[in-house]
């Protein structure tokens, strides 16, 4: 009797041990089966009939040479029964100057106001305490081309258009390709404080594989004429099947070729020029000009300086988020064509970095022969992104403690996604290292932080390069390695030739010049219309000590003036974003034994106040949005009440070749033991099935 109850007290035990195991199994795998069966039918009625205030978009804009126009038309609808508050997370172009901001709703149009951000937060709040409608864009302070729409108190069954537009700059690929680019999604980025992908602009906004909002786009390229006749050649698109309308006299229309076009990769237009252009102006507008210079490799030969570049750094992103060919494949590619492209007597190392980095060689740098570039091939060779998340500042602090050798100046390609948080760390980071390191770094992929990979390049003088999905490698490759072999001219002053009238250049610093690049350059003024029609004007562009001239561009007849305000808008960002990236002043002495001793806080806080204040104070007076700044409408309403409004986030949908992090991020969640209910970063699910999957 004692052996059969020993017997049964251990069965007990085991199916005790079982029934344990069994729970748990079902509960991570279950959730697992629940996770794939979401996924599959992503785009069951399910999905659709989720709360997704977010309808349609649409895009138009205006390209004049290297300027673009842009509209951007969303379309919001309430088809619940109650008021909501709709938030939307979407990219702009950080260069963009975002001047309007408009809601229609009703028939009633709300002209939003630029103000100081906590002010328009303020009045927003507010207006809907007090049963009003209200409407607010701001920008992202961390990640700066991150914008959020905020549409208050949406009635049940109503409609609101919001309307932005924005001017922006285009870049010269090649020295004949000008490329437009249009950001449609944020890619999921990773937050080094929080160890794992950070939801977009500080929001509850989640990320889907397919959204059921679309968009629409028209684009009209006005037509260049030179003085061999029309300059465009070929207009075509690497990320869409495009329609070109050649009927119009003065233009070419594009738009897409299918209906229901999804927000998964960048619209990207080149518009590739029939030759190579020289020092052209652009656009005159009453009170400001746009002047574009491409100086040859005689100008940029003949003014370069002595300097050696001789040290070669490869700092290349592993993380889980470029797992895609179109990125870590198209990396490989890269990294093995620089490996046989090297000069002689260089010196060279490669860095992956992911949530923690490895060089592969233990030297900062080892001497570029046969044996170290044939152990380096070896390790591309077999590269994958593996190495978890993206912690990019790890690998720069890390050079910063370790500067070039006296007599040597460094050159960093930086291959990446560009997935962080929060891209102002970096920044700053890589400003520090400016007077001994240049930056020529690669954003891959369908949607890359174009905010992280342009800032990047700035920062330090270097230049930057996109590489679309099924581009070819090469191009940018011989195209990077030619700048970085080149000492960049920093030392570049504008003169204008206006007569009395007189000029203020934006930027007031230029940036470095390299051979068929194109470098812009603003000048605001009075009205220039006072000057006679048949005046002569010029710009130089020339280097300061020795005023070898790089390129000059006249303007013979003043036929006609642009009032729009664009190029005015334009030279105003150039300030802004020069105020934004401006290298931070010493504060004291360096040394790390002070630090703890003096307080340089209050130095800091005051500088940073100070530009601050300069750039709202732009913002405000040429209307462009800043982080600093924010646009907000009030619309007065009666007999309404917004006490049972409910807040709705729209999804944001994952870029194609992000695909996989949706599904990493489902399998590597898990439940949380103190609270019994799944947890996560991501619920790409939307409904409480999922989070209801593990209570106990």
């Amino acid at each position: 009797m004692i052996q059969i109850t020993k017997h049964c007290k251990n069965w007990q035990y085991l199916l005790f041990i079982l029934h344990i195991y069994l729970f748990f199994f079902v509960q991570i795998h279950g959730q697992r089966l629940e996770i794939k069966r979401n996924i599959d039918d992503i785009n069951s009625d399910q999905f659709q009939s989720l709360y997704v205030p977010l309808k349609k978009v649409y895009i138009e804009t205006t390209i004049h040479s290297f300027a673009a126009d842009v509209t951007i038309i969303q379309v919001f609808r309430n088809d619940e029964n109650k008021p909501i508050e709709a938030i939307y997370c979407f990219p702009i172009e950080e260069q963009a100057a975002i001047y309007s901001f408009v809601a229609r709703i009703n028939d009633r149009e709300i002209i939003a106001q630029l103000k100081e951000k906590k002010v328009a937060q303020k009045e927003y709040v507010q207006a809907l305490r007090e049963n009003h409608g209200a409407y607010l864009l701001e920008q992202d302070e961390k990640s700066q081309d991150n914008f959020i729409i905020n549409v208050g108190a949406l009635p049940p069954s109503t409609e609101c258009t919001i309307t932005i537009s924005y001017v922006t700059e285009l870049d010269l690929i090649d020295g004949f390709i000008i490329r437009f680019v249009i950001p449609t999604t944020i890619a999921p980025r990773y937050d080094s404080k929080q160890g794992g992908i950070s939801l977009p602009a500080s929001t509850n906004s989640k990320y889907v594989q397919k959204s059921p909002y679309t968009i629409k786009f028209y684009c009209l390229i006005k037509k260049i004429v030179g003085e061999t006749g029309e300059l465009i050649r070929k207009v075509s698109s690497s990320s869409h099947p495009i329609k070109i309308d050649f009927d119009q006299q003065d233009a070419y229309v594009v738009t897409f070729d299918q209906e229901n076009t999804q927000l998964d990769r960048d619209i990207l237009i080149n518009i590739e020029l029939a030759e190579k252009q020289v020092n052209t102006i652009l656009t005159i507008e009453s009170n400001a000009v746009m002047a574009t210079f491409i100086p040859s490799e005689e100008d940029c030969r003949q003014a370069r300086n002595n300097e050696e570049t001789n040290e070669f750094i490869f700092i290349v992103d592993c993380s889980g988020s470029m797992t895609s060919d179109h990125k870590i494949g198209l990396t490989r590619e890269a990294v093995m064509l620089f490996l046989k492209s090297l000069p002689d007597n260089s010196q060279f190392n490669i860095i992956r970095f992911g949530s923690d980095f490895t060089a592969l060689f233990s030297e900062i740098t080892v001497v570029y022969n046969k044996a170290n570039i044939r152990q380096a091939q070896q390790m591309v060779s077999h590269m994958q992104a593996n190495l978890g998340g993206t912690e990019l500042l790890a690998p720069l602090q890390w050079l910063k403690r370790n500067p070039p050798v006296k007599g040597r100046s460094r050159q960093i390609f930086l291959l990446t996604d560009g997935e962080i948080s929060d891209v102002s760390a970096v920044l700053d980071l890589c400003r520090s290292m400016a007077s001994s390191t240049r930056i020529f770094s690669f954003g891959l992929g369908m949607s890359p932080s174009r905010a992280l990979v342009k800032g990047l390049a700035r920062a330090t003088n270097g230049r930057f390069v996109f590489i679309a999905p099924n581009s070819r490698v090469d191009v940018y490759v011989k195209e990077q390695l030619h700048r970085a072999l080149q000492p960049s001219i920093t030392n570049v002053q504008v003169k204008w030739n206006f007569g009395e009238i007189d000029v203020h250049t934006a930027p007031t610093q230029l940036p470095p010049v390299y051979a068929n690049d194109r470098l812009i350059i603003y000048g605001l003024m009075d009205n220039i219309s006072t000057l006679p029609s048949d005046v002569n004007l010029s710009v130089e562009l020339y280097t300061k000590e020795d005023h070898h001239r790089l390129g000059e561009a006249r303007i013979e007849r003043i036929s006609s003036i642009d009032n729009k305000g664009s190029i005015a808008r334009l030279a105003a960002k150039a300030l802004i974003l020069e105020l934004q990236h401006a290298k931070k002043a010493p504060t004291g002495s360096l040394q790390s034994r002070f630090q703890d001793e003096i307080d340089l806080k209050e130095n800091t806080t005051e500088m940073e106040e100070t530009t601050k204040k300069r750039i709202i104070e732009l913002s405000l007076n040429y209307s462009i949005l800043t982080p600093y700044t924010a646009f907000v409408g009030i619309e007065k309403r009666m007999n309404q009440s917004n006490i049972d409004m409910v807040l709705r986030e729209v999804p944001i949908q994952v870029s194609a070749d992000d695909q996989h992090l949706i599904l990493s991020s489902m399998i590597t969640n898990k439940c949380d033991p103190s609270s019994g209910k799944y947890s996560g970063s991501l619920d790409f699910t939307f409904n409480q099935a999922d989070t209801d999957a593990c209570t106990a």
